[in-house]
């Protein structure tokens, strides 16, 4: 959910202000460990060359343009707060939500914000921080029933809904094959007020976006109606890893201090009215910062010890999604309890959620009932034939590869194992990873055909077929080849034939073990050869076929 502003307790007002004092101790640490490594900006930003943010122009209340043409919006004034602290020149520019993804992608620009959902993957990489979260609602009239609470719901018989072309909605909906369901709009403003006007119609769209337009537009008549469906974490996005990680620190810090309360409230919660603190809870404040000074020491320590480990746990997790990138292997998680399967993201982030239900559609039923049972197998721990209890499984199955764009049915290796026990030793949590196996198959299945086609070409009657290596000595001959010199295939393989023999008279030379000399002919008859040499992809020689053909004598003909 976004921003969530509650009223709290008097007394509590400074329990907040010594937890702010400590992060703020905890912070000014971080940033002093992190002084131990030299990075630098994946270019230099200067008043010549500045940085450039680039978002969308229709994203209320995040990034929009005005009725002057002016940038506009929470993402605005935070970029402007930064840029000042950080004391980076930079220009911001609004245009299409996707043409400023596809810039960062092209590097036209430096930075933009995106939702870590995997659907933006490709234009750059994310921030550690959720700066707000995209949460759905359902704009509908006041006078229609609500028809709309989940997800699920989106896919019922005469259901439609309009919903921002490329959102979030737009593309789970595209993902779940429940495209006719969906009117893709350009212009949700417009769209709302069509729906205030003639009270037809629903959206389905961000939260606050839906809230702004409808307090913008004095819009009474239409009623916003949560929809319990996937979220969407709003980060930093750029290609400037160094930025990035400067970006989220800054954040950190302006959001620990509460300097970013009052932008919040400006674009999120403008009827907010913060509480004054009373004058004796100072007394308090004063009294928990004596007791700061001993907890920060350690702190302190804590902090050099977590710093080992996380750098340690860094490396470790670049390795890890290296090798997943590279091996293109595929990771989900099961929840046992809840009967939940968890698609993951290569950097092991969680990326989607789904029910057993929505999980099976990317099987076919009899292939997902095997996956069920091996996954119930894993749980109950069964014992093998050897009497051993089988704690990682291998199946093979078809699947779709919705993740990557891709419905057309697969083959996977899939290995399942357990990744989290309960105090008790019970899975709690199963691990799956999967591996496209599919082109490795193609390619087996097409050697294997080709195998077969030259077998039943070599040793059919058409045609005497001897094959010559490259040195020029026989080494596979077919029985036709036999029968026309008057011998057995593997005798011709055993006299060591050489390619030369056949050439120099009409008849075949072949010495024994012994050294005695045999004379192999074909008949009365004359003999017609064919050659074909056998290249590498360098050209280099491998070997001749010879294909002999035996003349009709004269008599014969």
């Amino acid at each position: 959910m976004p921003i969530i502003k509650y009223t709290p307790w008097p007394c509590l007002q400074p329990v907040r202000l010594l937890l702010t004092t400590l992060f703020l101790c905890l912070f000014v640490t971080n940033i002093s460990a992190q002084e131990e490594v030299v990075e630098t900006f994946a270019r230099e930003y200067t008043a010549e060359q500045p940085l450039v943010y680039e978002d969308a122009n229709d994203l209320w209340p995040y990034a929009y343009l005005n009725e002057h043409g002016e940038p506009e919006g929470f993402n605005i004034d935070l970029i402007k707060k930064l840029m000042r602290e950080l004391k980076i020149p930079y220009i911001i520019r609004l245009t299409s939500q996707q043409q400023a993804l596809q810039d960062l992608k092209d590097g036209k620009s430096d930075l933009t914000f995106g939702l870590a959902t995997g659907f933006h993957d490709e234009y750059g990489k994310y921030g550690r921080n959720a700066i707000t979260l995209f949460t759905q609602s359902v704009a509908t009239p006041k006078s229609k029933q609500v028809e709309i609470k989940s997800f699920r719901d989106l896919s019922k018989p005469g259901i439609q809904v309009i919903v921002r072309d490329s959102s979030l909605c737009h593309h789970l909906m595209l993902d779940y094959g429940w495209t006719e369901h969906a009117i893709a709009s350009q212009d949700i403003s417009e769209a709302i007020q069509h729906i205030g006007t003639t009270e037809e119609g629903q959206i389905v769209w961000n939260t606050l976006s839906l809230k702004w337009l409808i307090q913008h537009y004095n819009i009474n008549n239409v009623e916003l109606t949560p929809v319990n469906m996937p979220h969407g974490d709003y980060r930093f996005m750029s290609n400037d890893q160094h930025l990035l990680d400067v970006l989220d620190d800054a954040y950190v810090y302006l959001d620990m201090d509460e300097q970013l309360t009052e932008l919040q409230n400006k674009w999120f919660y403008p009827d907010y009215e913060p509480e004054h603190v009373p004058y004796w809870e100072w007394y308090v404040l004063a009294i928990a910062l004596m007791l700061l000074g001993i907890a920060t020491f350690y702190i302190l320590s804590y902090r050099r010890q977590n710093r080992r480990v996380s750098r340690a746990n860094k490396k470790l997790n670049r390795r890890l999604a290296l090798i997943i990138e590279t091996s293109k292997v595929r990771i989900w998680t099961y929840r046992v309890d809840r009967h939940e399967f968890v698609w993951h993201k290569d950097n092991g982030e969680e990326a989607y959620t789904y029910t057993e239900e929505e999980f099976s559609k990317r099987y076919s039923p009899e292939d997902f009932e095997q996956l069920k049972d091996a996954i119930q197998r894993i749980c109950t721990q069964h014992k093998d034939t050897h009497g051993h209890e089988e704690d990682n499984l291998t199946i093979e199955l078809k699947a779709k590869d919705v993740e990557g764009g891709d419905n057309e049915l697969h083959d996977f290796v899939i290995n399942i194992s357990v990744l989290q026990r309960d105090k008790d030793g019970r899975p709690t949590v199963i691990i799956g990873t999967k591996k496209d196996v599919t082109e490795k198959r193609t390619l087996k299945q097409l050697e294997e055909e080709r195998t077969l086609r030259y077998w039943s070409i070599f040793y059919s009657d058409d045609a005497a077929i001897l094959y010559f290596d490259k040195d020029g000595f026989i080494h596979n001959a077919n029985h036709k080849a036999g029968r026309l010199f008057h011998c057995e295939s593997d005798e011709l393989i055993r006299k060591h034939v050489h390619i030369n023999d056949f050439f120099r008279t009409s008849y075949i030379s072949l010495l024994d073990a012994d050294g005695h000399q045999d004379t192999m002919t074909a008949g009365p008859n004359k003999l017609e050869y064919q050659m074909r040499t056998v290249l590498n992809d360098d050209g280099d020689l491998l070997g001749v076929f010879v294909f002999c053909h035996e003349l009709l004598s004269e008599t014969e003909q």
